[in-house]
């Protein structure tokens, strides 16, 4: 029995692989990558959780297949408790069928500690619940007033010292801002702009991640404090 699980792991990988890439044809807008986020992206996007002071309520927004979402697990304590959102239908087969239903998971989803959310994160009601918001929507994807209520939302979520944590591909948006035309062009210099407004104002930490396809950024905000930019290992750039 034991000598099959490598094959088994190696299947299961093969097909959220294939799956990602599936709904990456069908919906490019909403994913933003053929491939899913690599572990290394998982611990950069995932910095601030560590050594924070328990217990937290942690929201993750747009898991997929759930890369970033078997990491965060590694780092929840006894009392956290932890939400995922995802709209995707097949994502969140995935993540229900091959994720929660597993170690760590099992247990924190039986006592209610770990939730699934087929649903938007605009849909949780209430204000000021989380401690760190997890974000892998694909931003500069999005119309600039899709954007803008997505922060909305996620400063309405978040404690008043909470941490958003998302990532972007590096170049990505200047590139695309480039390349882009007519309308496209305009709608991505509108959303950079909104975006390099809140990484003057609220970013605190980045940090570049090399190994990863494509190669991206993990950036946290706190929108309670502002404070310097730092590149994720406290200096400032």
């Amino acid at each position: 029995m034991t000598s099959l699980r490598p094959t088994h792991v190696l299947k299961t990988g093969l097909e959220h692989r294939w799956q990602f890439l599936r709904t990456y044809i069908r919906r490019p807008n909403a994913i933003g990558s053929v491939v899913p986020s690599s572990r290394a992206l998982a611990i950069a996007v995932a910095e601030p959780m560590r050594g924070a002071p328990r217990p937290i309520r942690v929201l993750e927004v747009g898991a997929g297949t759930g890369p970033v979402t078997r990491y965060l697990g590694t780092l929840l304590s006894e009392n956290d408790r932890f939400d995922i959102c995802e709209l995707e239908p097949e994502f969140a087969n995935i993540l229900d069928r091959d994720v929660l239903s597993k170690p760590p998971f099992a247990r924190m989803v039986a006592e209610g500690r770990v939730r699934l959310l087929r649903q938007p994160a605009q849909k949780i009601e209430g204000h000021n619940l989380y401690d760190f918001i997890i974000s892998g929507l694909p931003l500069s994807s999005f119309e600039l007033e899709d954007v803008k209520k997505i922060f909305t939302v996620y400063k309405r979520l978040l404690k008043p010292d909470g941490v958003l944590s998302y990532f972007e591909y590096t170049w990505l948006r200047q590139t695309s801002r480039v390349l882009a035309l007519g309308k496209s062009r305009t709608r991505l210099r509108a959303v950079n702009a909104y975006l390099n407004r809140n990484i003057r104002e609220h970013e605190f930490a980045r940090r570049a991640v090399l190994n990863n396809f494509p190669p991206a950024h993990a950036r946290h905000m706190r929108f309670g404090t502002n404070g310097s930019a730092t590149n994720g290992n406290g200096k400032a750039h």
